[in-house]
């Protein structure tokens, strides 16, 4: 746990550190995005939101069906009002609102920066008398621009579809490149403002405005509805609200008025049928009267008043409903009438039989109004089909129950009738006829009568439909609504400033595998640091001279110092070879310096290159001859003597440069003449350094580590890969070579050393 939070502790050092080195990429990023933002905002329109608030009425609670019943409990969401959500929001309801108000094309001024909309008196309106094949399916505006002249008339359709055209007048055809159109001023044009018009088909406008609405229950239970609308022109937006809640409520009116308009139709057709029945039974008991001579009303009245009794009304009133369920009977079996509404409202008294004529209704009515935006071949037109075909056969068979209950108490009170018959059949057979034929009289005067009530009924229904949908809030504009608000937008533009840099930053972190922090590199490798290396500002390969106290120099002393610590105790005269993991690293520089410095300290020192596949030592020293090394260690003929060379940059430093490459470097690297080499350089020297080959490139190091006492990894700040720390690790841990000790090369000058970085 203790080690997980000092990893921790780095990790967030770390990343002050990298963000304190790159300070100005924030600085510059909160410059750029606090710009774009502010230019954003003085050329974006200020958009609002408008809102407005309605409530539906309540049904009647007779009607309630049973999950409206459980809406009321609290025990289900109120259905019917999220379905009214659905029919505000709905393309055929907008498509009504936005033809209504002519809102097909969006007419737009320039005011200073930003173009601002125009809704109640736009200046310009065009008539689009031809267009292209593609201005017909793809959106595209229509800039005039006037001038002293006259005006400019510019199209544009996509990024690439732009025409420009010059007219002396509106008002006339114009050829442009969308097509033939003629553009009206409606008032006088500034010539300091540009108008502009954007067109595009009807249904991506009613798509565009759909997006822009927003329709919502307050709660899950309540008729609340609440409608808003967000866009850069609040008075457009309060006229289109205000406009889908009078379409609503048109709609729903016709669709209310549907059932009593069907109603009064089917009672007008039944009333003209009882009429001409009423009129028969009327003329019958007149020729009756007059065949048989019956003048004694006295007589007459009694006979009538004796055939009123109490079986006599119930047998008419059931007469009635017999003929009204008949009726219902024969307009569901009508195919020409199957999507049309039941008439329920004429008078059946069966409580099942009126309640599943609603139920079938309201479904009939649900699947009209679906229909104003689907077609026939839709899966829920299809489905609602089905079910309502359901339905009919359910009523139908309702129906049956019901005839055949009335058919039942009919006869019942046949039966009665007939014991009221039998006391009077000693009457003359005259009275017994008269009877009978004012009692179908009586009957068919009371169904005329009963139809009559219905039809004042209904109209009168009729005539006081109330709006389904009643305004609790106005249209209105939230004053609180503005956006972009300048203040929030300039703190996320600063915000973006710093997390733009910082995610690159992170990328390219997480993309680096260089070694680029110095402490998590001596925390990790597991060989003694002799010390850091600033970078070198002067470009020369010989970076500290007698007398001077620069930054590098400073640093070479540190590790000179800190080598004498790290040499075994007991050796005289120690070899010490300078490698690296690749080239490019440092490791020539390194040990050139660092010679040079244990020169200065009064020690001879000698410097070999024994990088035979690359050597750059001669070149480095600026020396004439490129030296003789692998000529001593192939031809013995060849002594110590003809290979040493002075430096010339200090007295104390001597050089053994690699001279001519060798077709065989391995082979003369393991040769006796090597090893008796620096037999003899232990004998006349203080220090022998020896400048090697990369390791992880070619085995000779390796095959130099039987005659160094020591070796220094040299690694290089942002250019050696972190995976090389790990083959140092490796090489310690295999004690492949013994006693390394390592150097990191190139750092900057603030983050190395102790406190020379001010120094030159």
């Amino acid at each position: 746990m203790e080690q997980k939070n000092i990893n921790t502790e780095i990790d967030v050092r770390k990343v002050l550190r990298v963000t304190l080195e790159h300070w100005w990429w924030f600085a510059l990023g909160i410059v750029l995005f606090a710009g774009a933002g502010m230019l954003y905002y003085l050329r974006k329109a200020p958009q609002w939101k408008t809102d407005a608030t309605i409530a539906l009425r309540q049904k009647d609670a007779t009607g309630n069906s049973p999950m409206e019943a459980f809406s009321m409990l609290g025990l289900s969401g109120n259905t019917a009002a999220q379905d009214e959500v659905v029919v505000l929001s709905s393309r055929g309801l907008l498509y009504q609102a936005i033809d209504a108000l002519n809102l097909w094309d969006s007419n737009y001024k320039r005011g200073g920066m930003r173009w601002e909309g125009e809704f109640r008196n736009p200046a310009l309106t065009i008539d689009y008398v031809s267009l292209t094949g593609k201005a017909k399916t793809d959106p595209f505006t229509v800039t005039v621009v006037p001038t002293k002249n006259g005006y400019k008339i510019k199209t544009k359709r996509g990024f690439f579809h732009r025409s420009s055209t010059k007219v002396e007048r509106l008002g006339e055809p114009v050829e442009t490149g969308v097509g033939t159109i003629i553009v009206h001023a409606n008032r006088e044009l500034s010539t300091d403002t540009t108008y502009r018009v954007g067109h595009a088909r009807r249904e991506a406008v009613v798509a565009g405005y759909r997006k822009r609405l927003s329709v919502t229950q307050h709660k899950k239970e309540s008729n609340i509805i609440s409608l808003s609308a967000v866009s850069d022109i609040p008075e457009r937006d309060k006229a289109l609200l205000h406009q889908i809640i009078e379409q609503y409520n048109l709609n729903a009116i016709v669709d209310k008025n549907l059932i009593a308009s069907n109603t009064a139709a089917f009672i007008e057709e039944r009333l003209t049928v009882i009429t001409n029945e009423l009129s028969e039974a009327e003329d019958a008991v007149a020729d009756y009267k007059e065949q048989n001579k019956i003048a004694d009303l006295n007589t007459q009245a009694q006979l009538f008043l004796a055939s009123s009794n109490a079986e006599q009304r119930a047998m008419a009133e059931i007469e009635t409903q017999l003929s009204l369920v008949e009726y219902i009977d024969e307009f569901l079996r009508d195919e020409t009438k199957r999507n049309s509404l039941i008439p329920s409202n004429i008078g059946v008294s069966d409580a099942s039989l009126t309640g599943s004529l609603s139920e079938y209704n309201a479904m009939q009515l649900q699947r009209m109004r679906i229909l104003r935006t689907a077609t026939e071949d839709n899966p829920v037109i299809e489905q609602m089909n089905a079910q309502l075909a359901s339905m009919r056969q359910n009523i139908i068979a309702t129906i049956g129950s019901v005839r055949e209950s009335l058919q039942i108490r009919r006869r019942s009170l046949q039966a009665q009738d007939s014991r009221y018959n039998r006391q009077i059949q000693d009457a003359p057979e005259q009275q017994r006829e008269y009877v009978r034929v004012v009692r179908q009289q009586q009957i068919k005067e009371r169904l005329y009568l009963y139809l009559y009530e219905k039809r004042e009924e209904n109209a009168l229904m009729l005539a006081s439909t109330a709006m389904p949908a009643k305004i609790v809030d106005l249209p209105q504009r939230d004053l609180q609504s503005r956006s972009p608000k300048l203040m929030k937008m300039l703190v996320l533009c600063c915000l973006l400033g710093l997390l733009v840099p910082a995610g690159i930053l992170y990328i390219y972190f997480l993309l680096n595998d260089k070694i680029d922090d110095p402490k998590e590199f001596e925390r990790k490798i597991k060989a003694p640091l002799l010390g850091q290396l600033v970078q070198n500002s002067r470009n020369a390969h010989i970076a500290i001279h007698e007398g001077e106290s620069t930054v590098s120099a400073e640093l070479f002393r540190l590790i000179r110092t800190n080598l004498r610590f790290v040499i075994p105790s007991g050796i005289q005269s120690p070899v010490i070879l300078v490698t690296s993991c690749i080239n490019g690293d440092g490791k020539s520089y390194v040990s050139s310096n660092t010679a040079l410095s244990l020169a200065m300290l009064g020690k001879k020192v000698v410097l070999v290159g024994l990088d035979i596949r690359k050597p750059m030592l001669a070149t480095y020293f600026n020396l004439k001859t490129p030296g003789h090394l692998t000529d001593y260690l192939a031809e013995p003929e060849v002594s110590v003597d003809d290979i040493i060379v002075p430096s010339g940059e200090h007295r104390n430093l001597d050089l053994i440069p690699c001279g001519t490459i060798p077709p065989n470097p391995a082979e003369l690297i393991q040769t006796e003449r090597l090893d008796e080499l620096f037999a003899e350089l232990r004998k006349r020297y203080d220090y022998i350094l020896v400048d090697t080959a990369p390791v992880a490139l070619v085995s000779d190091t390796y095959l130099l580590d039987r005659i160094a006492d020591m070796t220094i990894f040299v690694c290089r700040y942002k250019y050696t890969p972190q995976e090389m720390v790990e083959y140092i690790n490796q090489v310690v841990e295999q004690k492949r070579m013994h006693n390394v000790a390592c150097v990191l090369n190139g750092v900057k000058g603030l983050r190395a050393g102790y406190g020379y970085g001010a120094k030159k």
